[in-house]
């Protein structure tokens, strides 16, 4: 799942193991639209479709991050891994009143090929289609 090697020009941050791990445990994810081999856009949905899909979602932490939570209420199930910016309009107009669990990272997150963890806070994000 989403094994993109970070750099500092990019907006992309490999998942953790561990946390990959234990959260398609929890979830037994069937697609990830972000994985870094994908030979399309998760975005487009000629490319993909996300209905009926249990799908694990570490999207590029850039502009269009509301795009990639946009498509979640295609899902059966839609998990993100993405930043704790609660100060956002994404954050407002389309986590809170749309997710049906919001789970804060405690720290900060050692994203996989990095030394140090990440300047940011996560959170995981999950949309369960019917219990909007």
């Amino acid at each position: 799942m989403n094994r993109v090697l970070f750099s500092s020009t990019s907006d992309r941050w490999a998942t953790p193991a561990a946390v990959c791990d234990a959260l398609n445990r929890e979830f037994a994810f069937t697609f990830d639209p972000c994985q870094l081999d994908a030979t399309g856009d998760g975005l487009i949905p000629l490319f993909c479709s996300w209905g009926g899909q249990r799908v694990f979602c570490n999207p590029p932490y850039g502009p269009k991050i509301g795009d990639w939570l946009k498509r979640g209420r295609e899902a059966e199930l839609a998990v993100y891994l993405i930043p704790a910016r609660t100060d956002t309009r994404w954050f407002h107009e389309l986590v809170l009143p749309i997710a049906t669990e919001i789970r804060f990272v405690k720290g900060r997150l050692r994203f996989s090929g990095q030394k140090n963890p990440a300047p940011f806070p996560s959170m995981i994000v999950v949309f369960r289609k019917g219990e909007v």
